[in-house]
């Protein structure tokens, strides 16, 4: 078993890492809106099979964080981890928490993001179903 000293330092780490990763699901949500505004599919075929190659890492880190979170004694939520940050002496007190903040911003502006590339979708599709299917454009019986 990692001593506590360990598992601060590991976790620290991937604080970092998660920033970095966070930095650059923005950058490929930013690139998704591109391709969905130009209509790529073949591209965005691609893209996408990237995407979910980084959000299954950024996945595996969330989950070991809350193990070391869980290890260290406190919840694995936002709580438990301000509980440990502001346990840490001040240097790491200090570089933990500017962490934790930036992450939080970026999960934001990466939430806000994944939500209006999802909008753009559903108007895309709204678009195509109705050059379609015209017919059911006007229709208001039951049965359309």
């Amino acid at each position: 078993m990692a001593s506590q000293a360990e598992l601060i330092k590991a976790l620290l780490s991937e604080l970092a890492l998660d920033v970095k990763s966070y930095q650059q699901l923005e950058r490929q949500l930013q690139q998704q809106e591109t391709l969905l505004v130009n209509r790529d599919s073949q591209a965005l075929l691609t893209h996408n099979a990237e995407l979910q190659q980084l959000m299954q890492q950024l996945g595996e880190r969330a989950q070991r964080r809350c193990e070391y979170l869980e290890s260290l004694g406190v919840s694995a939520d936002d709580t438990g981890m301000k509980r440990l940050l502001s346990a840490l002496p001040a240097q790491y007190r200090q570089q933990g928490s500017a962490l934790w903040q930036q992450l939080y911003e970026l999960t934001l502006q990466c939430q806000a993001r994944n939500n209006s590339n999802g909008r753009l979708l559903a108007q895309q599709k709204q678009m195509i179903d109705k050059l379609l299917k015209p017919e059911q454009q006007y229709c208001y019986s039951p049965g359309c």
